[in-house]
């Protein structure tokens, strides 16, 4: 498949998950644009650096980011945003041939997946962690100016 068939496929996958757990109408396109504008970034991330890791972090960092913004624009936490957007970077596909090859018996091959499974879950917490660190200094230290100019509290 190519990129643009898996971006669209993607941002369904997002759309079918806020539709499970009864999103608003309004909040849908927003999380299905996420989700496949995240995997998209994924997928160029991954291309130029193989890393299944660095993949993550900057996909789950730009998910983060887009949930704050439009969190704030549909006036709703940024949790019902980020999560259907970081569904299509759950790495099941990777768990799914570890635990088979753990039946199988073939534990190097299972490791070789987990450890796929495992680079994806930290790239995607760090990337999510990384964004909201960011955001969260960038709030205080304008707080902090603007109390210092005697107009507002902190």
């Amino acid at each position: 498949m190519d990129l643009l068939t898996k971006t669209v496929i993607c941002g369904m996958g997002s759309l079918a998950f806020g539709i499970v757990y009864k999103m608003k109408a309004e909040r849908l396109w927003v999380v299905a644009v996420g989700g496949g504008t995240g995997w998209f970034v994924y997928s160029l991330l991954f291309l130029l650096t193989e890393s299944i890791f660095v993949g993550n972090l900057g996909a789950s960092m730009f998910a983060a980011g887009y949930s704050e913004i439009m969190a704030r624009r549909k006036r709703a936490p940024v949790v019902v945003f980020l999560l259907p957007c970081l569904i299509p970077l759950v790495p099941g596909g990777n768990l799914y041939y570890a635990m088979n090859h753990v039946v199988l018996g073939d534990m190097e091959k299972a490791f070789e997946y987990l450890s796929g499974a495992m680079a994806a879950a930290m790239g995607i917490a760090a990337g999510i962690i990384t964004l909201s660190v960011i955001l969260c200094w960038g709030r205080n230290r304008e707080l902090l100016h603007n109390y210092r100019k005697g107009e507002g509290k902190i």
